[in-house]
């Protein structure tokens, strides 16, 4: 993807008014809209095919990796034709105005400025190794997620941007993180689940804007947050699927990440094991964990990690079950060992297991239950 990525700026010209959405260079069709189903917000929602009408005019072309248009998707996403068809019932819905700010009242600068001052992809040591790991700033994993949380708050009352959205509409208080949007509006006019889609699409434009003049290299993002950036980018993306956006663990603030890891492990090896569903689903769970073959290598080499796996009275076996069971003790007993920066090293060690656990989790619809929306903050 990385290669896709540096392509996408190629192209770019104008980073304050970059557009492109998808590899074809034009908004995807406009749907026609059915009488009598609303958005999940409106209590109905009833996938159904729609007739195409002309598309709008191009947009600037930019290609970005297959994946867009043919990768496996997160969650089981199905391609969904939720609508907003009952307009009347829209405008009677009312969304948040509060992240839409025309004055300068809170003291905010315009997001190239703020990116400028404040690096977005940062370089860290991984202790224990001589190796180096670039991973995202909690600044810029803070942006991301309350760009998303308001594009999903609009979304829930059946409402979309009226046109893309652009790095010069997004304005951040360097005092405390306040992110608002100026220069947009919002309407409810033929929304369908492709308007979301274009919403999301664009917004991963102007995250990757803001991290290139950052200072950071696009092609060295994390793993995790590059599925991140793929998720918005997928065109089979439903409604449903916005709750994993805005709740991805790639926009986890590191300090939370051990929070959400236990409470995520003790989910999957405690409660799923109650029943003979959820043993089910926590054998397919741990099926789709990553690092089978060489997270014991990787956990013996690393120094910091070396003394969690040596002399201990239950040997790790290489299973999936067990690379839960390092990662769960290293993070419940690290303050015996004086190593409150363990979460980092294992983040960097093993980047994409809390990003597949929570996948996982949402495929088998056992994610939404837990108490993941308030680990943000």
């Amino acid at each position: 993807m990385g290669n896709s990525l540096r392509r996408l700026f190629e192209r770019e010209q104008d980073h304050a008014d970059y557009l492109p959405i998808s590899s074809s260079g034009t908004l995807p069709v406009t749907n026609a809209l059915p009488a009598g189903n609303i958005c999940p917000s409106c209590h109905i929602a009833k996938p159904l095919p729609y007739a195409a009408t002309p598309p709008p005019p191009p947009l600037p072309s930019c290609r970005i990796a297959e994946e867009e248009a043919g990768g496996p998707n997160i969650g089981n996403l199905q391609r969904s034709s939720e609508v907003c068809a009952n307009e009347t019932l829209a405008h009677r819905c009312q969304c948040n105005t509060e992240d839409i700010d025309e004055s300068s009242a809170e003291g905010l600068c315009g997001a190239v400025s703020y990116a400028k001052a404040n690096a977005m992809l940062i370089q860290v040591p991984v202790l224990g190794t001589t190796k180096k790991f670039w991973r995202l700033s909690d600044k810029a994993t803070m942006i991301s997620r309350k760009l998303a949380l308001i594009l999903k708050s609009h979304h829930a009352v059946c409402k979309y941007l009226s046109a893309p959205l652009k790095v010069s509409n997004v304005w951040i208080s360097i005092s405390t993180g306040t992110v608002k949007l100026r220069g947009v509006s919002f309407t409810s006019k033929q929304f369908d689940i492709e308007r979301v889609r274009d919403d999301y699409k664009h917004l991963s434009s102007v995250l990757l804007v803001l991290i290139s003049i950052s200072g950071g290299d696009i092609t060295k993002l994390p793993p995790d947050y590059e599925e991140f950036i793929m998720l918005l980018r997928r065109n089979t993306l439903t409604v449903q699927d916005e709750f994993l956006i805005v709740n991805n663990s790639a926009l986890l603030p590191m300090k939370n990440r051990t929070e959400v890891f236990l409470m995520l492990c003790d989910k999957i090896n405690k409660y799923l094991g109650r029943t003979k569903d959820g043993q089910a689903k926590k054998k397919r769970i741990l099926s789709k964990l990553p690092y089978e073959k060489d997270w014991l290598d990787t956990a013996v080499a690393n120094t910091q990690i070396n003394q969690w796996v040596v002399n201990v009275q239950n040997k790790y076996e290489r299973t999936q079950y067990d690379q839960l069971r390092l990662n769960r003790n290293v993070r419940s007993h690290m303050h015996d060992y004086n190593d409150d920066n363990i979460e980092e090293v294992l983040y960097c060690e093993w980047p994409e297991l809390l990003m597949e656990m929570m996948k996982a989790l949402h495929a088998e619809s056992e994610l939404e239950c837990t108490d993941i929306q308030n680990k943000f903050g």
